[in-house]
Parts: C-alpha cells; structure tokens; sequence
C-alpha cells in the first residue's frame, strides 16, 4: 500500500509538471494564422482539453476513478476529432456541423414545446401557431444550409465526418499501433461504458453471485482505483500531449522540444 502511495504521488507530480507551460499557454490568445479558422478550433480543442484534465487530475486525486474515466472518454472523444481535421476546409465543415446542431437543438426544443402544449387539457392555439411557424423556418433552414449533412436515406448525420466516434477511435488506435479492444481503443470502450452506466460498468468485477457482499464489492472498486489510478492518468496525458501536438501552431509560445520532453515523460509511467 505504501509503495503504491508513493508510486500515485510521483505520477501525479509528474504530471503537474508536464502540463505546467501548457497550462499557461491556454491563457494566451491564439497564434496568428494564414488559416484563422483551423487555427481557432485546434486552439478551442487544446484550451478546452486542459480545462478536462485538470479535471480528471482532480477526479483522480479525490479517489473519484469512475467519474475521471467518464471525462477520460470525453478527452479522448476530442482527440479523436481533431485528429480528423487536417486542413482550413475540414475546419470549416466542423465549424458547419457545430452550428448544424444547434439547429438541430432548437428544432428538437420547438418539437418538445407543441407535444407539451398539445398534452395540456386546454391547448393554446397560438403558442402552437408560433412554434409550428418557427419549426417550419427552422426545417427550410436545414434544407438550404445543411443538406450535406443528410444521409441518401433521408435521415441526417449525427458525426461530421459521415463516420461514428466509434469507428474514428478504431481507425485512430490502428494509426497509433493499437489493436481493437486494446491500447487507445481500450479507452474509448471502457469509457463508453462508464459514460453511459452501463451493467458492465456500474458492476465491475461483480460476476453473479446468488448474494452479493456489498463490503466485498466496494473492496473490488477501491482495487480498482489503486491499480489503474496510474493508467487512468497514462492515458489522460497521452490524449493531452496529442492535442496540444496537433494544436501547436495555433499557440503562440509552443515549443515543439516540449512535445518530445512530454513522450518522455510518458514512458517513466
């Protein structure tokens, strides 16, 4: 136990002082650019991914380890979609499917609106007038603005690339040496099931029994959280200095050797 203590210590303290300069990066404004919009993006994807793994630190530290994993994922969701946008026009076709949904949200919110005033016992018809003539703007708006976003059965895209996180987190995993079910795709998984409460992580390690020992369980978990602290926070910073990598010429004061120092750094993990 004491080792382990230890060991947790060094890693957090490696940590700390890995992301130490980009920490400090992600106050500034972004670099100038010959391509303002690609530049502006991998700037809000590195400044919003400090934001979560200072999280995650804080998650881990806390002995929070299930909740850190939910923002791991969501971390790794990020690499995931930067590591597709290569280019000002691919930036651009993000920038487009970020305001495509928020349509999409309003739409959704105006459809709630006339389901809830028609289950009223007294509908008012001209709250639903209203929004029904808002729906209709909002769909020719779709029609004209976003029709590169719906699928050739009618149906629009839920991902900008046209491929599921999914199959952008098997594809990122093969480029980076992973197989399917291990490495950084390991990640993606187990994440997904944290994210979404699935059986299989809401009752990790359980097996099934005829009756379950609740001391026994809640052993398993702190088990858990000793043994994988120190790879929860692996692949965090791995996720970490991939973004800033990807991002670095939209950052005013990067210093590519810091890069190299930080997979480094990563190796004594």
């Amino acid at each position: 136990m004491a080792n382990t203590l230890v060991e947790d210590d060094e890693a957090f303290r490696l940590s700390d002082a890995l992301v130490e300069k980009p920490g400090i990066w992600s106050q500034s404004d972004p670099a100038p650019s010959d391509t303002p919009i690609l530049s502006f993006v991998m700037f809000r994807a590195f400044h919003r991914a400090m934001g979560q793994y200072r999280s995650i630190v804080n998650l881990l530290k806390s002995g929070q380890w299930e909740d850190a994993v939910i923002l791991l994922r969501s971390l790794y969701d990020l690499n995931v979609n930067l590591s597709a946008i290569d280019s000002e026009e691919t930036a651009k076709k993000f920038v487009h499917f970020g305001n495509f949904r928020q349509v999409r949200m309003q739409q959704r919110l105006l459809e709630d609106q006339v389901r809830d005033e028609k289950s009223k016992p007294v509908p008012m018809a001209q709250v639903i007038g209203k929004c029904e003539q808002k729906l209709a703007d909002i769909i020719s708006q779709l029609d004209r603005d976003f029709g590169e976003f719906r699928n050739p059965n009618g149906k629009w895209r839920e991902s900008w690339t046209g491929a599921s996180v999914e199959t952008l987190a098997q594809r990122l995993a093969k480029e980076t040496g992973g197989q399917p079910g291990q490495s950084d795709y390991y990640v993606f998984r187990i994440g997904s099931l944290f994210t979404h409460n699935d059986p299989g992580a809401l009752l990790l390690g359980l097996g099934e029994p005829e009756a379950p020992d609740w001391n026994k369980f809640r052993a398993m978990l702190d088990d858990a959280r000793r043994s994988g602290l120190r790879q929860f926070l692996r692949e965090a910073l791995i996720c970490l200095v991939d973004i800033v990598g990807m991002a670095g010429n939209a950052i005013a004061a990067y210093e590519p050797q810091w890069f190299d120092d930080a997979l480094r750094v990563l190796k004594k993990f």
